[in-house]
C-alpha cells in the first residue's frame, strides 16, 4: 500500500491528539505545597497569633514542635479552629513526652503536630527515646497527605534531643538514626524539624549523604533560632521553587516557610 505525504500528515495529527489529554491530565495534578515549620515554644505559644503567621504565608501545611495538648488547654485544637480546619481530618498530634519537667510531669502532653487544609489519609507516630524520667522523650510525627486528583504527599516533622555535651550529642545522633531507618530509601517525602544541630554538624550531613535536600541551604538559609539555622525542611523527590525565614519574633524559633509543587 503506497503512504502518501497526506497521510502521513493524518497520521501524526492523531498522534499528538492522543498525547495531548495525558500531558494536560499531568499538568492537571500538579499540587503547590507551601510548607510552614515552627517550633513555637510550648505554653509561651500564643495561637491565634500563630494562626494569622500561617495565614498571611500561605502555608496549606502547618509543622510544629513544643505543642501541648492539656485538659482544657488543647493548643492543636486551638490552631485548628483559627485555620477553619478540622481537627479530625485536617490535624495529627504525635506525642513525644508529658508537659511539663521531665521529672515533674503535668496532665497532658507535649511532642509535635502536623495541620493541613489537605485531608489526612494515614498518621503515624514514631518514638524516638524512652528515657525513664530524663531528659524528655522525642518522637516523630507523620501524615499521608490527599492533594486531590490522585496526588499525594507524605509529610513527617520531629523534635531532636538538645544539648551540646557528649552525652547530648549521642542520644541526637540515636534519635537520627531510626529516622533515617525509617525512611530507608523512601522518596516523595518532607521532612520538617528541629534537629538541634546547624548544617555544618556531622547529623547534618549524614541526612544530605542519605539524599535529603536541604531546602534552606538553597532558599532560607539565615538563622531560625538565635544566631544558628538549626531548623529544617528536608525533602526527597519533591521539588521545591522557593522559600524563607519569617521574621517572626512570637517564639524563640523562627519560622520557616517552603514552596513546592507536587
Amino acid at each position: 500500500m503506497r503512504v502518501t505525504q497526506r497521510s502521513q500528515v493524518t497520521v501524526a495529527l492523531v498522534l499528538i491528539a492522543t498525547a495531548l489529554p495525558t500531558v494536560q491530565s499531568a499538568q492537571a495534578r500538579a499540587v503547590n505545597v507551601v510548607v510552614l515549620d515552627w517550633n513555637i515554644h510550648g505554653e509561651d505559644a500564643d495561637m491565634k497569633a500563630i494562626a494569622k503567621v500561617v495565614k498571611d504565608s500561605g502555608a496549606n501545611v502547618v509543622t510544629l514542635q513544643e505543642i501541648h495538648r492539656r485538659p482544657g488547654a488543647d493548643q492543636v485544637r486551638e490552631l485548628a479552629d483559627a485555620l477553619g480546619w478540622d481537627i479530625t481530618a485536617n490535624a495529627h498530634f504525635g506525642a513525644g513526652d508529658d508537659v511539663g519537667p521531665c521529672d515533674d510531669p503535668q496532665p497532658g502532653k507535649a511532642g509535635n503536630a502536623i495541620l493541613s487544609s489537605y485531608r489526612i489519609a494515614e498518621r503515624v507516630t514514631l518514638p524516638l527515646s524512652n528515657f525513664a524520667t530524663c531528659p524528655v522523650n522525642r518522637s516523630m510525627a507523620g501524615v499521608k497527605l490527599d492533594l486531590g486528583g490522585g496526588a499525594q504527599v507524605r509529610v513527617f516533622t520531629t523534635h531532636l534531643s538538645p544539648g551540646l555535651s557528649a552525652t547530648s550529642v549521642s542520644r541526637r545522633e540515636a534519635q537520627a538514626a531510626k529516622v533515617l531507618a525509617y525512611f530507608g530509601t523512601r522518596t516523595g517525602v518532607i521532612l520538617t524539624g528541629d534537629f538541634n544541630a546547624p548544617p555544618g554538624d556531622a547529623l547534618s550531613k549524614r541526612f544530605v549523604s542519605a539524599g535529603w535536600t536541604d531546602t534552606g541551604a538553597r532558599y532560607a538559609n539565615k538563622p531560625t533560632h538565635g544566631d544558628a539555622r538549626i531548623d529544617y525542611v528536608y525533602t526527597r523527590g519533591i521539588t521545591t521553587t522557593s522559600g524563607s525565614v519569617l521574621p517572626s519574633t512570637l517564639s524563640d524559633h523562627r519560622p520557616l516557610v517552603m514552596r513546592m509543587v507536587r
